[in-house]
């Protein structure tokens, strides 16, 4: 028999569609995209570096001018190398797709110097052969540097919106945040980064998810599921003298499912360019988060990185977050752990006093303050490109469900790999099918 809170979250996952239109919240919530530009379709899965043709996702991305982009076909785009965008005014769309929609597979989008992005209801997942193949071609055993390896890369932008995307199986980072102002992902599922080392320049596993520093970044309402640690991770790093802003960067009412290391971490030091950190502040937030621990997890809710130091112009707000070891909202003298696994009561006192049991700032729009298990139903439903489940997210979905934790994979083959879209193939589970475990 299905118990009585499954019945309900059948109900409410086949309404998904209906409950799918978000508002805004946080820095990003400004973002125009595309907005009164040029409607360009994709109507091609194929990829050409060279010369990329008109209905290819690189073609479209690399337009000139105001652009929403579309698609009219249904599966898996398969990039030959990493597409880097340096044209702002840009949104893509994956919600009018055919079929089960669409995926990006084996090249990071990357958006450089640009501003008012928004991308919405599509996947990115990385996969590894293109860099196995890149080592291979390059006689390496590994890459040489980081380049290529995130689902999403964003550097010195501005006005970004990340809104119901799915990003899994990265070499590096699922997504990546560097010198941005006003950015927003919210509503999307951050999963199975892979944790074999061939994929990545250092490190012996490195199945992080999200990496940001020197930006003005609200994290609301995401999934992040089976990774080590970085869930997120808030840098006071990469500042320069130039930079008119202070960095704020929080994280809201997300779950953090399945860590091993840390659900989300930030550094309590500045490690490079500390003369032009020098008059700048540093604000760090997590409020209203869910964390739930893996199995073999050192059960680091919030871990602080002290191997910088403490910098005096660092602040971190720790409010009302909630722990599924301790009942109840969870105190930051219980949340936070430093690196070297000391209590917040036993960590340097400077670390001590950069903490504060409150929300320290208000972004634009600011997002509820509420955790995701006052509307689990929903969150569960609607999180990620939920308009159109695919097999790898029902999966993600179901694990969380039965609460089946497990080791990081090292590659998208031991999953299954990406699923068949484009409606040939039975390649997704209905929310049935998911609970009853078919």
């Amino acid at each position: 028999m299905i118990p009585t809170h499954a019945i309900a979250l059948i109900a409410v996952l086949w309404a998904a569609p209906a409950l799918h239109a978000e508002k805004a919240f946080g820095f990003g919530s400004s973002s125009r995209g595309g907005e009164g530009g040029n409607v360009l379709m994709v109507t091609r899965l194929d990829d050409d570096v060279r010369q990329p043709k008109p209905g290819m996702l690189r073609w479209a991305l690399t337009q000139p001018g105001p652009r929403i982009i579309r698609f009219g076909v249904a599966g898996t785009i398969s990039l030959k190398d990493r597409i880097i965008i340096r044209q702002g005014r840009v949104t893509v769309d994956g919600r009018d797709a055919p079929a089960l929609g669409v995926c990006i597979r084996g090249g990071s989008l990357e958006f450089e110097g640009c501003s008012d992005i928004i991308l919405r209801n599509f996947r990115v997942r990385l996969g590894d052969d293109s860099t196995i193949e890149r080592n291979r071609r390059e006689k390496r055993k590994r890459p040489k540097n980081s380049s290529g390896l995130d689902c999403i890369g964003l550097r010195d932008c501005r006005r970004v919106l990340l809104d119901h995307l799915s990003l899994s199986w990265c070499c590096d980072e699922l997504l990546s945040v560097v010198r941005c102002q006003e950015v927003t992902a919210q509503w999307c599922i951050f999963a199975e980064p892979l944790s074999n080392w061939k994929l990545h320049p250092y490190g012996d596993n490195h199945a992080f998810a999200l990496n940001a520093s020197a930006s003005t970044l609200t994290v609301y309402r995401c999934l992040f599921a089976h990774y080590i640690m970085r869930g997120p991770q808030f840098e006071a790093n990469d500042i320069r003298k130039k930079d008119r802003w202070n960095v704020k960067m929080e994280a809201i009412g997300n779950v953090m499912f399945d860590y091993q290391r840390s659900g989300s971490r930030y550094t309590a030091g500045v490690e490079d360019h500390k003369s032009d950190a020098v008059g700048k502040s540093f604000q760090f937030q997590f409020i209203a988060n869910e964390y739930i621990a893996g199995d073999a997890s050192q059960n680091r809710p919030v871990e602080i990185i002290i191997k910088h130091g403490t910098a005096s112009n660092v602040r971190v707000g720790i409010d009302d977050n909630g722990s599924a070891i301790l009942e109840g909202p969870t105190p930051a003298s219980k949340l936070c752990i430093t690196e070297d696994g000391k209590r917040l009561t036993d960590a340097p006192s400077g670390a001590q006093k950069q903490i504060r049991n409150e929300r320290i700032f208000t972004s634009p729009n600011p997002p509820p303050a509420a955790r995701a298990f006052g509307d689990w139903q929903r969150f569960l439903a609607t999180v990620g490109c939920s308009h159109a489940r695919d097999f790898a997210d029902a999966r993600i979905i179901e694990d969380i469900v039965k609460h089946r934790n497990r080791d990081p994979i090292s590659s998208q083959d031991k999953v299954g790999g990406w699923p068949d879209l484009d409606g040939n193939k039975r390649s997704s589970v209905g929310p049935v099918e998911l609970l009853l475990g078919r």
